[in-house]
């Protein structure tokens, strides 16, 4: 029997699995700062539809579980992947199937005011013939809010994960392992809501330590940074049904290596307006420009215009259509270059073929510029999936994911099929 066969059954766990790691708990109850006060955001509130994933129904779907003042939603995932090019190398194309359990668990309080939580979740992957790819993943966040006013609240939150780099990754390197790295960080930010008024502001700061893995030519200390953001970004409702909003954000981002001289700052400022129209539509669509300066004076500025959109159509209520677009200035993780442009947009389908059954499809397109040499990567990735509501407890997902990149230095192909247990104690 194939890899492909006894990992079975179609569904999209591949992006839904890594999405929840990186959120550090499947489902979290931190989002920032908000208010809930009827006069704080009337014009904002964005209800009229929901989303084919996102619907609701008692004795379907799982039941935080209530522990005191407090309220929890424990996790455990436990899946099945079959990837038929495990190094994502189009030289030497190594098939082979590995099991992921992850527990998980987001919890926070419940109290009319104010607002403290943890989110914590650990993954391990078991490759079953490649043991050495093995590894454990883990992360826990700590998070808290105050609510200054009705109309006005604090928030922040202290991360620390211990993570192996997405072998879909701008620096992951071609037949070899995963790279290993520590993310520790800490944000802040604040919002100020009238009925037609969101005032935001954050300031966050990331480091990321890599560590040294066999196959690659190069200390992974060139990669060690700190990453310092801030932004600052005002809505205001004409009506009900949309809005103008204006952000400004600022990113520094310092490497430890006194050998590298890769720091980089730089400047986006985005305009645009945020909606929910009676055509079906809801989402947010900004003009972007980019402007950052390297600290190298061989590098010249990037500067950039583009698009920042995520959108919803909802021609019927149980059908969702979705597309996005995005740019920003990444690092490059190589000794050749020192950043990357990467620019992304993609659309999906969301049905609900049944009230226990969401059938999904997903593509997506990357293209990454590197500087200041001439390669240029262009990734594609298709999914198709399914989601089955056995019963609260239990939830099947499976899927299928395509994944090609067309590039002068690491082009290849990868098929993946998935299927996951979902356990909701």
């Amino acid at each position: 029997m194939s890899k492909y066969t006894s990992a079975a059954v179609a569904a999209l766990m591949l992006s839904s699995s890594t999405y929840a790691f990186a959120q550090v708990a499947d489902r979290s109850y931190y989002g920032g700062a908000t208010v809930s006060a009827p006069d704080a955001g009337a014009f904002f509130v964005r209800n009229r539809y929901t989303a084919a994933n996102a619907h609701s129904y008692p004795g379907i779907d799982p039941v935080p579980v209530r522990l005191g003042a407090f309220e929890a939603r424990p996790v455990l995932l436990v899946g099945a992947i079959s990837t038929s090019n495990v190094f994502l190398s189009d030289t030497n194309e190594t098939s082979d199937t590995l099991i992921a359990i992850q527990p998980s668990i987001s919890t926070a309080s419940t109290w009319s005011r104010h607002r403290i939580g943890i989110d914590a979740s650990v993954r391990h992957e078991e490759y079953l013939d490649l043991a050495s790819q093995s590894a454990t993943e883990y992360g826990v966040r700590g998070f808290g809010q105050v609510d200054v006013s009705s109309n006005f609240a604090i928030a922040g939150s202290l991360t620390h994960q211990n993570q192996r780099e997405n072998r879909l990754g701008i620096g992951s390197q071609a037949g070899a392992e995963r790279v290993e790295f520590d993310r520790t960080g800490a944000e802040a930010n604040a919002l100020y809501a009238t009925d037609r008024l969101r005032l935001r502001g954050r300031i966050g700061i990331t480091e990321l330590d890599y560590s040294d893995v066999p196959g690659v030519p190069f200390s992974q200390d060139l990669r060690d940074q700190e990453a310092i953001s801030a932004s600052a970004s005002a809505q205001y409702a004409v009506t009900r049904d949309w809005a103008v909003v204006g952000e400004i954000t600022s990113v520094d981002r310092d490497y430890t290596d006194p050998a590298s001289n890769r720091d980089i700052s730089g400047m986006t400022y985005r305009a645009g307006v945020n909606f929910e129209l009676p055509v079906n539509l809801r989402g947010q669509v900004t003009g972007q420009y980019q402007d950052f300066d390297p600290e190298d004076p061989a590098l010249g500025n990037i500067e950039s215009t583009g698009l920042d959109a995520s959108v919803q159509w909802f021609p019927t209520e149980l059908t969702t259509a979705n597309i996005f677009a995005s740019q920003s200035i990444s690092d490059a993780g190589n000794t050749t270059d020192a950043n990357v442009e990467v620019t992304r947009y993609g659309a999906g389908l969301d049905h609900e073929l049944l009230r226990t059954l969401v059938l999904t499809s997903r593509v997506s397109f990357e293209n990454r510029q590197f500087n200041p040499s001439n390669r240029e990567d262009d990734l594609t990735l298709f999914s198709v999936g399914a989601n089955w509501k056995l019963n609260p407890n239990v939830q099947v997902r499976g899927g299928y994911t395509f994944a090609t990149q067309d590039s002068t230095v690491n082009p290849f192909d990868d098929h993946r099929v998935t299927i996951a247990l979902r356990f909701f104690p």
